[in-house]
């Protein structure tokens, strides 16, 4: 049955119409919103010679309601510009210092039981004669870049401290002209006050990884023997925060959530309380990306008490609830809605040349490299993988298959072409990989469902930011 590439939103105010070809959001009335739910569910036919409603007929001599996307060709915008990016334009490395790590958490990628796609822990570490060709690699490919980061990663980094003291020396006499800033993401247990001198003295933005209280972050952040490590990690907390307060004020934490779990629960540590004040937070759910056989387990408990926090930090950006019992991991939801707001507004018309989006330009904004050099678009994509391999630091990037990366839409040109999240795609290569060098349709195919919901959830999240100062202007006309 031939249908528009559109989608529908319905709020408590209003109906609302995505064309997914010209990437626009209209308010429509009733009677066109309840014949298009109907074409889309299959119940009606859809004729642009018999549209119902004038306001459909008006829309469709516009250019609306159309049955084919304007590609012709599935391409990203930066395809022909790689050689330059990559050769000129890097911002970043990222440094597998080590692959040894003093914890054992049970979702962790390289586990032995979870992400069978991902490697292993070892006690493999980088050389020295490894990470000075990285940091040369970067060097010699960042002509262009005026600011340059190091990011230190393990395993669990502070194992190769002395390390990373090297490659910050080194870096330091080598650049000129560049602005260098470093940041590592720890399980903080190794900090001591050497090392956090050390970290002050350069400027280091710092990420310890935490998961909730005590009674949730000991479930999966365990010790070899399988004790729980908050209470370790608690300590290393406190001690920046009461002798180096200015650098605990700049202190993140890292908190991966298991939706299993109760949501109240997870939230509880970022309210204060007794245990530490409020630091920034970046929250995600468990990565099983390469775990193809566990899907998640979303509670009850998760679900209700999640949408309500959102709705009361929502409350809260329009000053009707007290910011002070806003929790950072809802904070953060919200804060991402009001920065994404443009992307609704200014979204671009679909082109003859065009990809969804999704991808970045695989390997210049956070490049890779494991301990024995060998180059991966990130640290969040498989290091046993044929097709996430973009290169080594002796043998420079391999052009053709980071475009290949780029360009992973073309797995599914079809699909993508009649979809209506085009331009609000959030899939990149990792979502294809199966570990083959051309990835795979299906598994790309698997995980667009999900990408559908999230694109769905930011838009409505979108129309009722945008209705509230419209519809309920008496209440928020102070803020």
């Amino acid at each position: 049955m031939n249908k528009p590439i559109i989608q529908l939103f319905k709020t408590i105010n209003n109906y609302y119409l995505l064309d997914g070809v010209k990437c626009e959001i209209l308010p429509i009335n009733k009677e066109s919103f309840q014949y298009l739910d109907g074409v889309l569910k299959g119940k009606d036919d859809f004729s642009t010679e018999k549209l119902p409603t004038e306001e459909l007929i008006q829309l469709h001599h516009h250019g609306y309601l159309s049955t084919k996307n304007n590609v012709e060709k599935l391409q990203h915008s930066y395809a022909n510009y790689l050689p330059y990016f990559m050769q000129r334009k890097l911002n970043k490395i990222t440094l597998q210092v080590t692959q040894g790590c003093n914890f054992r958490c049970k979702y962790c990628v390289y586990s032995d039981e979870t992400n069978k796609k991902q490697r292993t822990h070892s006690q493999e570490s980088m050389s020295l004669e490894t990470a000075k060709e990285a940091i040369d690699f970067l060097l010699a490919h960042s002509i262009d870049s005026k600011h340059i980061n190091i990011s230190f990663y393990g395993g669990e980094p502070l194992l190769a401290f002395g390390l990373i003291k090297d490659v910050v020396d080194y870096a330091e006499k080598i650049f000129k002209g560049k602005k260098i800033s470093y940041n590592m993401t720890s399980n903080g247990t190794l900090l001591d006050e050497e090392k956090i001198e050390f970290l002050i003295e350069h400027d280091f933005s710092l990420m310890i990884s935490l998961d909730g209280p005590k009674e949730i972050n000991d479930l999966n952040r365990v010790y070899p023997d399988g004790s729980g490590t908050y209470d370790s990690v608690m300590k290393k907390i406190q001690l920046i925060q009461e002798k180096y307060p200015d650098f605990g004020e700049k202190l993140s934490i890292s908190m991966v959530m298991d939706p299993s779990n109760d949501f109240d629960c997870i939230n509880s540590v970022t309210l204060g309380g007794r245990d530490f004040k409020p630091l920034n937070l970046n929250a995600t759910v468990i990565d099983t990306d390469y775990d193809y056989d566990k899907p998640l387990n979303y509670s009850e408990d998760y679900i209700w008490k999640f949408e309500y926090n959102i709705f009361l930090a929502l409350m809260s950006y329009w000053k009707r609830y007290p910011i002070e019992k806003i929790s950072s991991i809802s904070k953060s939801v919200i804060q991402k809605t009001v920065n994404d707001l443009y992307k609704f507004e200014e979204s671009p018309a679909i082109k003859a040349y065009d990809a969804p989006s999704g991808p970045c330009i695989p390997g210049q904004m956070r490049l890779f490299s494991d301990i024995n050099g060998n180059l991966f678009p990130c640290e969040r994509v498989s290091e046993t993988s044929e097709a996430m391999k973009i290169g080594t630091l002796k043998e420079e990037f391999d052009i053709e298959q980071i475009e290949r990366l780029l360009n992973f839409s073309q797995l599914t040109e079809e699909e993508c072409k009649g979809c209506w999240a085009f331009r609000y795609c959030n899939q990149c290569a990792k979502k294809a990989d199966d570990g083959t060098k051309n990835m795979s349709k299906e598994l790309k195919l698997s995980h667009c469902r999900a990408s559908k919901s999230t694109a769905y959830s930011e838009i409505m999240e979108y129309l009722i930011m945008k209705e509230i100062p419209e519809y309920y202007g008496e209440q928020v006309r102070n803020v």
